[in-house]
């Protein structure tokens, strides 16, 4: 007897410290915030003419992004009593057509199937069910206002590119100043001035105040009014790389595409 209860004791601890090291061992949920660029959907490459990524926002259970034509939005759910839990819920996207739409219908049919994750900080793999890999993401860096620096011309207002809009002689640009946090550019035909504003603790958040313009009137003029309605639509921004930055909206949505 004495025997049966030292084997049922060391056998608990067994259960209990395999249950802590798993415990441990499982990515925190907090560790998902943040924007996660889109590597693999179902195991091939995730290929689109878009920037193709998911955003997920624990704190007000939120799912934003590119599917590869379409911006995506909607919920997120995960279970503090179980570690690696997580399902998405009512996603809708906008309506673009794409020459090429298998990745995107890929990538929103994943996302229904989704019930969990694993890896780490950088690298994170939604799995369905049965543990499976479905969907392959690699953390993007965190942004700072300082990698804003410089001159960028704006190529993109939203979906559209600016030439589509309206061609002019010298094209839209933001130049952005860290340190005093200002911004000088031009909207498509006037100069436009302004300044910086982050909200505390949020390194990606921007928001563009008290901008003024000059009051000139001429070519250029469909274009700047839709640039100036994006620039106060911004709430956020990601540098992609040192040529490449996006301004997002309040839903995540690529506002203004900007090149160096």
């Amino acid at each position: 007897m004495k025997t049966l209860r030292m084997m049922g004791g060391a056998l608990l601890a067994l259960l209990l410290a395999s249950s802590c090291k798993s415990s441990k061992n499982a990515l925190e949920t907090r560790a998902l915030n943040g924007e996660w660029t889109i590597m693999t959907v179902n195991g091939k490459k995730a290929i689109a003419g878009k920037d193709i990524y998911l955003g997920l926002d624990i704190q007000q259970n939120r799912l934003y992004g590119c599917a590869g034509c379409n911006r995506i939005m909607g919920s997120l759910q995960t279970d503090q009593d179980k570690a690696g839990s997580l399902t998405f819920g009512q996603v809708v996207s906008t309506r673009m057509l794409c020459p090429d739409m298998d990745t995107e219908q890929a990538v929103l049919n994943a996302l229904e199937k989704v019930t969990g994750y694993k890896g780490t900080e950088k690298e994170l793999s939604l799995t369905d069910k049965g543990g499976q890999t479905l969907i392959t993401l690699s953390k993007r860096p965190a942004a700072s206002l300082t990698s804003l620096n410089g001159k960028w011309n704006i190529t993109k207002v939203y979906d559209e590119a600016v030439g589509d809009i309206e061609k002019t002689e010298k094209g839209p640009f933001l130049e952005f100043n860290a340190k005093e946090k200002t911004v000088h550019g031009n909207a498509g035909c006037n100069i436009v001035n302004g300044n910086l504003v982050q909200e505390e603790g949020q390194a990606s958040s921007l928001k563009f105040d008290q901008l003024l313009t000059t009051m000139m009137a001429g070519p250029g003029m469909t274009l700047e009014g839709k640039v100036l309605e994006a620039m106060n639509k911004v709430k956020g921004f990601v540098v992609k790389d040192e040529h490449t930055a996006v301004l997002t909206d309040e839903n995540g949505a690529e506002a203004l595409t900007l090149e160096k």
